[in-house]
């Protein structure tokens, strides 16, 4: 398997992390290291935004960081390399939903981040992603069928209960594809490690897909092994064993 695998996709939260959390255990710089010594390169794949997640793509020293679950993809220096952008038209079937749902929200645009408001100019944003927190699960479930009826979504989450919305064929997979192409490699060569439905994608197209012991069950269904946990350092677990030929 080592041989075979020639990049190493990384989820965030709860995978390198706590959510929200911004410090990586030396195990993991250790591990992602030494897969850089072995030739394996090494990208961040997250939902989050560059602002919150740069500083440990730094800190493990990769060149390229996946964000907002596929809508954007950044070299660590700062350049922009690829932007998905949700269509007007859909923008305003997303907005309409905020009073009906009144739940906490966020919105992401090529001008930031914005928590549970709407900017007076947002029609002048690009939109690359929509997130919602539904405790009620009848009502998250009903919008979930609103938003999946709009074809040129995707859907998506990073927890249990929240919603979290693209454009159409956005998603962690499609943006690794996008990394792969120059570098002339494929999916089979890739090994990829996360825990919920915004990584699903990855993990099941993966030449190794690999779920965290913490993982949701629909996410370790998909995978070929399910490490331990991300407080018991099992990204790093999954890249020793990688690296060692234990898989």
């Amino acid at each position: 398997m080592a041989e075979q695998i020639k990049l190493v996709a990384l989820d965030l939260d709860g995978t390198l992390v706590e959510h929200g959390g911004k410090v990586v255990t030396p195990r993991l710089i250790e591990a992602v290291k030494e897969a850089k010594k072995q030739e394996v390169d090494v990208v961040i794949a997250t939902g989050r935004h560059r602002t919150t997640s740069l500083s440990i793509a730094e800190t493990l020293e990769v060149d390229h960081l996946i964000t907002l679950n596929g809508g954007e993809v950044w070299t660590t220096r700062g350049e922009l390399l690829l932007r998905q952008s949700i269509q007007h038209d859909d923008v305003e079937k997303i907005i309409s939903q905020f009073e009906r749902l009144d739940s906490h929200f966020w919105l992401v645009s090529d001008q930031g981040v914005f928590q549970r408001q709407l900017p007076d100019n947002y029609q002048e944003h690009e939109w690359i992603k929509f997130g919602f927190d539904i405790l009620d699960e009848k009502l998250r479930d009903e919008a979930a069928r609103y938003f999946s009826a709009i074809q040129t979504l995707e859907l998506t989450n990073s927890s249990p209960t929240n919603i979290e919305i693209n454009k159409r064929g956005t998603h962690k997979r499609q943006a690794i594809e996008y990394l792969l192409e120059s570098r002339h490699l494929d999916f089979s060569q890739v090994m990829a490690v996360g825990d919920s439905m915004n990584d699903i994608k990855m993990i099941e197209h993966a030449g190794f897909g690999v779920a965290m012991g913490n993982a949701q069950a629909e996410v370790k269904e998909k995978a070929r092994f399910v490490t331990t946990r991300f407080d018991e350092d099992g990204a790093a677990l999954a890249i020793e064993k990688m690296l060692s030929g234990d898989f």
